[in-house]
């Protein structure tokens, strides 16, 4: 199936040593790189809220990483997430060969944050800080979607600025603070002329992609660039709480999930003996072009459940595939 990337398997057993492999891990590359990741990650974010306590977190993350989850998501638009995760992972001690740590440079409105060079090396740093790492596996840039980014630019001011992002995130992984990027919440076609740019000046280009489901086909077939992503109904990466420039409401893509008719998915998961959630997270995971769905849990009981769609992979054949493709894809 096309989510289903070539040479998925199993990886080799992590610290800590003794611990039982997670049931059914599977492991992808990230995109066309080297990079080996669990297609299911944990979104810190989403799981990690103002109510959870430190001993909550280290928990949910311990149950995590064994069960076999390497991919840990966090955005540098929330402080605590990032401290949380850090202080476990400290706390831990696990090989830092052992799990990946992908984060996104926020790309609001407000005066301290974009994508300037300056804001970009500022806001990574304070990131590695508060993770307490030397660096991070994978940095998320770019502009929301939407029309407001680039209606009445300049086309040579928007050039540019691809230009100045790609240089700073060339230096970035020059200088050790990251070792892939990617491109977040851009359009296909800022994305596209984001990689030519990269491409043209012979500098690093973007190797993946934080997108919402479905992401745009060409960007993996053409570019190669592997999608992180989350499920349309299980928790996720919740992206509307993140602050929202000039009072602009909440992104489309937040609304239209919510607003899915999970009641519908009901006869279909009671058909395959899994929940709505465990449908949703499988169905993402079959999208073309993806590389690791990130789920939310704030228990290990609630982690472990999500961790189950593994076991529902196997039961979508063509038909359906074809009716959850009517019931989960956007209009």
């Amino acid at each position: 199936m096309p989510g289903m990337g070539e040479g998925e398997a199993a990886a080799p057993r992590r610290d800590p040593p003794g611990s039982s492999p997670g049931p059914g891990m599977k492991y992808r590359n990230l995109g066309r790189s080297g990079l080996r990741v669990s297609c299911l990650g944990l979104g810190a974010r989403g799981t990690f809220g103002a109510g959870i306590s430190d001993e909550a977190a280290e928990r949910v993350l311990s149950a995590a990483y064994d069960s076999g989850v390497t991919l840990f998501d966090v955005t540098e638009a929330s402080g605590r997430a990032e401290k949380l995760l850090g202080n476990v992972l400290r706390s831990k001690g696990w090989r830092r060969s052992s799990y990946v740590v992908t984060m996104r440079i926020f790309w609001g409105g407000q005066a301290d944050r974009g994508l300037s060079r300056k804001q970009v090396l500022e806001g990574l740093r304070g990131s590695l800080q508060r993770l307490q790492l030397d660096y991070v596996d994978v940095v998320f840039a770019g502009p929301r979607p939407g029309p407001a980014h680039t209606e009445g630019l300049d086309p040579t001011l928007r050039l540019l600025r691809l230009e100045e992002l790609v240089r700073v995130m060339s230096d970035i992984i020059e200088r050790g603070l990251a070792l892939y990027w990617g491109t977040a919440g851009g359009a296909p076609g800022d994305v596209m002329d984001t990689y030519a740019v990269a491409r043209q000046l012979n500098l690093v280009a973007p190797v993946c992609q934080w997108a919402e489901l479905p992401p745009e086909p060409r960007l993996f077939r053409q570019l190669g660039l592997g999608a992180l992503t989350w499920s349309p109904v299980a928790p996720g990466p919740a992206l509307e709480e993140e602050p929202r420039p000039h009072g602009r409401p909440p992104a489309k893509g937040g609304g239209r999930r919510q607003a899915l008719k999970v009641g519908e998915l009901q006869p279909l998961a009671q058909r395959l003996g899994c929940s709505v959630s465990q449908l949703a997270i499988a169905w993402s995971l079959r999208a073309e072009g993806v590389s690791s769905v990130l789920v939310g849990a704030d228990t290990p009981r609630l982690l472990r459940e999500q961790l189950h769609a593994l076991q529902v992979l196997p039961q979508l054949g063509p038909a359906t595939l074809q009716e959850l493709e009517t019931l989960l894809a956007p209009p």
